[in-house]
């Protein structure tokens, strides 16, 4: 710990360090990534009515019913007699159960802190300035906090809280991001050829 009590630069880390956080650094971008294919695939964008349809229920605004051609795919397209009662039937969701969100809660509340602890240490090894590097590890903890409380709020509050869900997400970005690629930039920088000794 003593390398975070005092100034130690992130690039005079031993290689086999180097090659250790670059991995976890990497396997934490493809997270991200993930994660925001995930969150456009499940609110349909940066929506907060997305986001309290997710939890709460109802019509699915993002995605489309299937056109007939895509519904003929399995098979010929029977041609049946109308009785007029048909009606075009918009894709539901249902409520999220409470327990389902609780226990997702719970699990994030345990996990997602101990990573931007170990990703925060990291940080604080950057030669970037002390009040630039408080400033993204503050954002980046209180962005985190608010995604991980949003849920809770949408399910159990109300949709009117659906707003904290995109926001979040882009107050987690604005701060996680450098801290993920901030360090793997200083890590493997090129560093300047050491000065010819004078006599």
């Amino acid at each position: 710990m003593r390398q975070y009590a005092r100034p130690f630069p992130i690039s005079r880390l031993s290689l086999e360090a180097r090659v250790l956080y670059t991995g976890f650094l990497l396997f934490l971008v493809l997270g991200f990534v993930s994660s925001a294919w995930l969150y456009a695939d499940s609110f349909g964008g940066l929506s907060g009515r997305g986001s309290a349809e997710y939890y709460r229920g109802g019509p699915v605004a993002h995605e489309h019913a299937p056109a007939p051609a895509e519904e003929a795919a399995g098979g010929p397209v029977l041609d049946l007699p109308s009785d007029g009662t048909e009606a075009a039937v918009a894709p539901m969701r249902l409520e999220k159960p409470a327990r389902q969100v609780m226990e997702t809660f719970h699990f994030h509340l345990f996990t997602v802190p101990v990573v931007l602890l170990i990703v925060g240490h990291l940080f604080m090894l950057t030669a970037l300035s002390t009040r630039l590097k408080v400033g993204i590890i503050a954002v980046s903890s209180v962005a985190t906090f608010v995604h991980l409380l949003a849920p809770l709020l949408v399910r159990f509050v109300g949709p009117q809280w659906g707003w904290l869900m995109p926001v979040s997400v882009v107050g987690a970005a604005v701060g996680w991001l450098p801290m993920l690629l901030w360090p793997l930039w200083e890590m493997w920088k090129p560093m300047p050829a050491p000065e010819a000794a004078t006599e």
